[in-house]
């Protein structure tokens, strides 16, 4: 009995055991395009009338747990049709997707975070993938777009963490404010820079200094910069004011959409770890002469007490014993190069952690990542924190919410300065060429006593200071906080009306810190300086979207909705100098406290209705319309209220030419018109008086701004018109998109000088008219497709012609800026362009002397700032699991002002500057002292330090041609194995060479700053950097 007993116990746990096994089945396989046999990676799969999926990884597989061997799974993917397949108990299931009737109805975000069908679109607009702008990370994300879309610039400058200028089809306006609106996730981010040394507030792009020279403009990041690239499911490009009409007095200069990733509907919790390390190097330096060291006139410097100039107009460096900086006699010999034994290989490691999980109920994802890079100056680093939450709700089976919180933080320690000639690059650059500068690594004596213990150890004297000491004994610091979130209800009525209700904010704050300690170069009392800075951004909006189709093959879209946008800022800057205690550093332990100056709160609002209507007929023709009314609290009553409009036409050919598509996949022609606007700052109407800290007599006074207000003030008007043409070829494997555009602003909103017997210096007007005119191509084909190889390549060409069409009655130019030299302007003409550069030439005549003369004023045209055209090639190239993958991108044309170049040539130190050396040279020309030709001959220290204020000499093509990125990877197979969904490895690179460049010295695309004012002008930036590096991807 006990026996059967224990059989029957047995049998039961036997078959326990095998039903229990059999309740979860593993199902693995391959999906692929039916038409190729390509696999397709993020198809989602799920086990029918369950919330229980996953997805396919980059080599189209999947694998699922079920609970039913003879369940039905479900696949979909976009532009395919959805397959049901049930299953016979199998544990291995293939699929192959066939692609839909839809499957050219490529899905874009428009205007308002809209989805639209592109082919419907009658203006052009390009996107660009998350995993594109990925690959090869920069700090910065706008620089990822470098390249990759026509009509697209992007300007580059300054040191780690530095912002960078965005520029779509020109300029649009004459005061600064022309980069592109920045849209996250349908919200407008704000892009504002902290408050300048006057205390006021500046906009990201602007330039008011009224042609005196800009010594530092501010290129502290934000905007675009503080956007994790990790979390970026795509970037939209909107490229002229029909694209981006619905956002009205924000839409002259273009929008670009960062729409951010969202978490998988798969009920398996998906985890992804990514780890970026890079190694920075300067790109290139400039070339340098090693033949002679400091000195003047063919002699090395002998008595240190007296004058001990920075020049390396020295003797040739025989290994003779001579005098060096220090006091002591060393062998006058070649050292190698300061520049590169001063900056060092920089690590930049950028490690992000993701957590994603859904189910029918709805999704969530979270985000970490941390950024932590050094400079490649010394002693200078970045590190920042992103955290990132984004989440998914269906309420009911009507409502649902969708919520996203980011906070991101980070901190720059002893970011380089920007200030040109005081700067230290400049500072390195300049070093003679047989100073060791590792003996300039002591910059101070040690334990200080005296007040001239204090003094920097320099290699000369005047205005030179020690890199070593600006690297390391001065302190600057930038700490950025920022959150950004918004909630939005979306309710479904019926199948053909929806509303949704969204609440967005943005909230910065800045600190900014300086200080020079005592002993410093130029400050040699010592100087410190703390400024605070905050800006906030809230949108409140709504949008009702109602569909109607009054035939079969007539249907319309409507959308009306509303905005209301409150933007603040106020900021605080405070600083002082002459430190009582040489050893401690605040502010109260300053002699001398300036006045605080303050900008106080600054509030703008903006209220908004705005519609839509898109028609679409028999997928043939499609006719949108927009129209949106502002009112603005910056503007007067008579003129705060505002109509812009936009109306654009498509028409799909296919019905007439091809209509069997054996050929043509898409043949389409699209035209638009539009009429958007540029706003104004607050407080721009109303006259304000500053009151200043210590009054005359101690009387409480006012001081008159420079600036007139206008209480007529009045938007600019940006009106376009644009053409486009979009084929699809060979079974969409060779596409064409050409656009011609004609974008014309009015009433520009500038400050013309007046007399000085108004008061004031300039009145605030809206003045003259400015044009845009171009031409984009854009190129795409898949040139081989099989199962095992692919090759994917895409060509842009990008043209744009900017002209002042006219100013105002009195005034037919201006200054933006004048180089710190006084030799060059950056001007607006009219009749001439946005950026011109004036300058000096030489007159072909000489000096009493025998030195070239140059003209007395800046007044020659010598080129202007912006490129002819730019261009682009990228190329995706798959054989199995490795992929390789490149871009090429060029501009060409405009022309740059090489300041860098002049001080070089003056102090002697370029390789340029050997010309002449051995035995002078007598100059060919008319010698102004004598009226006849001239005989005199002059040193090369002469020549030189003539042709140096020749700005003529140092105007630059801008023409490069670069390999931008590069990226070798490889999907690591059977992962499964060891725990992995998926991992992928891959070595990239950024800026590895130049395949053509004019300019010497200097990276043609890097200028002094990001505003509009100092393009055209390059003065010691930070070296373009080389990036060589590892990106490794795990899937959990």
């Amino acid at each position: 009995m006990k026996q059967k007993i224990l059989n029957l116990l047995v049998i039961v746990f036997v078959f326990s055991a095998v039903n229990t096994f059999a309740q979860t089945t593993t199902i693995t396989g391959t999906i692929t395009d039916a038409n190729d046999g390509m696999e397709l990676p993020s198809v989602t799969v799920l086990e029918k009338g369950t919330s229980n999926g996953t997805t396919s990884d980059f080599d189209g597989n999947y694998t699922l747990e079920i609970s039913n061997k003879n369940a039905t799974l479900e696949f979909s993917f976009l532009g395919y049709k959805t397959k049901e397949v049930t299953l016979n108990g199998e544990s291995m299931l293939n699929v192959t997707l066939e692609q839909s009737a839809e499957a050219l109805d490529e899905v874009v975000i428009t205007a308002l975070g809209i989805s639209r069908k592109k082919k419907s679109l009658g203006y052009a607009v390009t996107e660009v993938s998350g995993e594109n702008v990925n690959t090869v990370k920069d700090n910065n994300l706008a620089n990822s777009l470098s390249g990759k879309v026509a009509g697209l610039q992007v300007s580059q400058s300054g040191s780690l963490g530095s912002g960078s200028r965005l520029t779509i089809r020109g300029n649009n306006s004459l005061n600064g404010n022309t980069q592109a609106l920045i849209i996250v996730d349908g919200m407008p981010i704000n892009a504002s820079l902290p408050i300048n040394s006057d205390g006021n507030q500046k906009n990201a792009g602007s330039n008011d200094s009224g042609g005196q020279p800009d010594y530092e403009p501010s290129i502290a990041g934000g905007g675009i910069s503080d956007i994790n690239p990790d979390d970026v499911e795509s970037v939209t490009v909107l490229k002229g004011p029909s694209a981006a009409a619905l956002y009205g007095s924000r839409a002259g200069n273009g929008v670009i959409l960062i729409t951010t990733k969202k978490g998988s509907r798969s009920n398996r919790l998906g985890v992804t770890v990514k780890t970026n390390l890079y190694v920075d190097n300067p790109m290139f330096l400039p070339d340098f002469q090693n033949q002679y060291g400091q000195g003047s006139f063919g002699s090395a410097y002998s008595d240190r007490a007296n004058d001990w100039g920075e020049y390396s107009w020295g003797a040739p460096l025989d290994g003779s014993q001579q005098v060096y900086f220090d006091g002591t006699t060393k062998s006058y010999s070649a050292t190698s190069n300061p520049a590169e034994n001063f900056f060092r290989s920089a690590l930049r490691k950028i490690t992000s952690v993701s957590v994603n999980k859904g189910s029918e109920a709805g999704s969530m994802r979270f985000s970490y990542t941390n950024n932590s890079s050094e400079s490649i100056i010394q002693n200078s680093d970045l590190n920042s924190h992103n955290f990132n939450l984004r989440a998914l709700a269906n309420l009911s089976d009507k409502l649902t919410v969708d919520t996203k919180a980011t906070y991101f933080t980070q901190d720059i320690k002893n970011r380089a300065s920007t200030t040109g000639a005081q700067g230290i690059i400049s500072q390195l650059f300049q070093i003679p060429r047989n100073i060791n500068i590792n003996d300039l690594r002591t910059y101070q004596k040690t334990n200080p006593a005296t007040p001239d213990d204090f003094n920097v150890i320099r290699h000369a004297d005047g205005f030179v200071g020690n890199p070593f000491w600006m690297a390391y004994n001065d302190e600057t610091r930038v700490r950025r906080n920022r959150f950004l979130g918004f909630t939005k209800f979306n309710y479904k009525f019926t199948d053909w009306l929806n509303a949704f209700v969204r609440v967005g904010a943005d909230v910065t704050s800045i600190r900014d810190s300086k200080i020079y300690k005592p002993g410093h170069h130029n400050r040699r009392l010592g100087e410190m300086e703390i400024s605070e800075s905050s800006f906030g951004e809230l949108n409140s909006e709504f949008l009702v979207t109602a569909k109607h189709d009054f035939t079969e093959k007539l249907n319309v879209v409507t959308n009306i909705g509303g905005n209301l946008s409150k933007r603040t800022s106020e900021g605080m800057l405070i600083r002082g100098s002459e430190f009582k205690i040489p050893t401690k550093f605040f502010i109260n332990n300053l002699s001398k406290i300036n006045a605080t100056q303050e900008s106080p709160m600054s509030i703008k609002k903006v209220n908004s209705l705005y519609g839509s209507i898109n028609l679409a007929y028999d997928n043939f023709l499609y006719l949108d319309a927009s129209m949106r009314n502002d009112w603005s609290s910056t503007l007067n009553e008579d003129n705060r209220s505002y109509t812009y409009s936009s109306a654009s036409l498509s028409a799909i050919l296919n019905k007439f030419i091809d209509p069997d598509r054996k050929l043509f996949s898409l043949i389409k022609l699209r035209a638009s018109i539009a009429q958007v606007g540029n706003d104004t700052d607050p407080y721009q109407i109303n006259q304000t008086f500053d009151v200043p800290g210590n009054g005359y007599l101690g009387l409480t006074t006012l001081i008159s701004p420079s600036v007139e207000l206008n209480s007529n003030l009045k938007p600019e008007t940006v009106t376009s018109s644009e053409f486009g043409l979009e084929l699809s070829m060979l079974n969409n494997n060779l596409t064409l998109d050409v656009s011609v555009y004609d974008i014309t602003t009015k009433d520009l909103i500038f400050d013309i000088p007046v007399p000085a017997a108004t008061g004031f210096q300039f009145s605030r007007e809206n003045i003259g008219k400015v044009s845009n005119k171009g031409l984009e191509i854009a190129l795409s084909a898949n040139i081989v497709k099989t199962d095992d190889f692919s090759w994917d390549t895409s060509l842009f060409y990008s043209k744009n012609v900017n002209k002042v069409e006219e100013l105002t009655e009195g005034l037919d130019s201006f200054v933006y800026n004048s180089s710190t030299d006084s030799n060059i302007f950056i001007k607006a003409t009219e009749g001439g362009s946005i950026g011109d550069i004036y300058g000096k030439v030489a007159t072909g005549e000489v000096d009493a002397s025998g030195a070239p003369l140059g003209s007395a004023a800046p007044t020659e045209l010598l080129g202007n700032a912006q490129p002819d055209w730019l261009g682009g090639w990228s190329n995706t190239i798959r054989y199995k699991d490795f992929s390789m993958s490149f871009l090429i991108d060029a501009r060409i044309g405009g022309q740059v002002y090489s300041q860098t170049s002049a001080d070089l040539d003056r102090v002697g130190v370029s390789e340029r500057s050997l010309k002449y050396r051995d035995s002078g040279v007598t100059l060919s020309g008319i010698n102004t002292g004598t009226g006849e030709t001239n005989t005199e001959s002059i040193t090369a220290q002469e020549y030189w330090t003539a042709m140096s204020n020749i700005s003529g000499n140092y105007i630059y093509d801008q023409d490069n041609i670069r390999l931008r990125e590069f990226s070798i990877g490889y999907n690591i197979p059977d992962l499964s194995k060891i725990g992995l969904q998926s991992g992928s490895i891959q070595l990239v690179g950024r800026n590895l060479f130049f395949l053509s460049k004019k300019a010497e010295d200097i990276d043609p695309e890097a200028m002094l700053g990001t505003s509009l004012g100092v393009q055209g002008m390059s003065h010691y930036a930070m070296p373009t950097l080389r990036s060589v590096g590892l990106n490794l991807t795990l899937n959990f």
